[in-house]
């Protein structure tokens, strides 16, 4: 599953997690948790760990780093009740779940079935996927989506440090250059579908 997928769901959950919370920070904290396991793993496996393993779903796909941010979850919430590594959990295993990672075995239960596997990908594969992902019309929607819904719960906070910019005209150039950015990407991504 693409990138702006996985922080899809892991908004959703966050939506839930704070409604029954009271505690708007853990949205952002399972979005975080539902994509954490493609920032961190995919770099490593295929660019630092290229010659050697040389796959993106090792470490943060598997339930050995889940049970321990779940530990720390319990530890946190026990002596100051909060609940924002189970956020960031609440999201890792949903992107595990979305990544089917019950069909990998030997990584997801990693390392209790052995050592990672070594895997032949060729040395580019990390450029083209990200290039693949621009190129994704869904990957798209789901990031005005989540920019949307961000907009919309954290719109106080946002009107609140634009007041702070103070000058109107300086608040509507900032305004433009995000309207030009995004244009901008979409731009690139339309080049890469063609």
């Amino acid at each position: 599953m693409y990138l702006l997928a996985h922080a899809m769901i892991g908004l959703l959950i966050g939506i839930v997690l704070a409604a029954i919370a009271g505690d708007r920070r853990v949205i952002a904290l399972a979005t975080l948790g539902a994509v954490l396991p493609d920032v961190i793993d995919k770099p490593l496996g295929h660019i630092i760990l290229a010659g050697t393993l040389g796959y993106g779903r090792i470490y943060f796909h598997g339930l050995t780093i889940l049970f321990l941010v779940i530990i720390a979850g319990l530890i946190v919430y026990r002596y100051r009740r909060r609940i924002g590594l189970f956020a960031v959990a609440a999201g890792m295993a949903s992107h595990q779940f979305f990544d089917g990672m019950w069909r990998h075995p030997v990584e997801w239960f990693w390392p209790l079935l052995g050592p990672l596997p070594q895997h032949g990908y060729s040395e580019d594969y990390f450029w083209e996927s990200i290039l693949r992902e621009l190129a994704q019309p869904s990957e798209w929607l789901f990031f005005l989506l989540i920019a949307g819904l961000f907009a919309y719960i954290y719109r106080r906070e946002l009107a609140a440090a634009l007041t702070r910019l103070g000058n109107p005209s300086l608040r509507l150039a900032l305004v433009a250059a995000l309207g030009l950015v995004a244009l901008a990407a979409l731009a690139v991504g339309g080049q890469l579908l063609l």
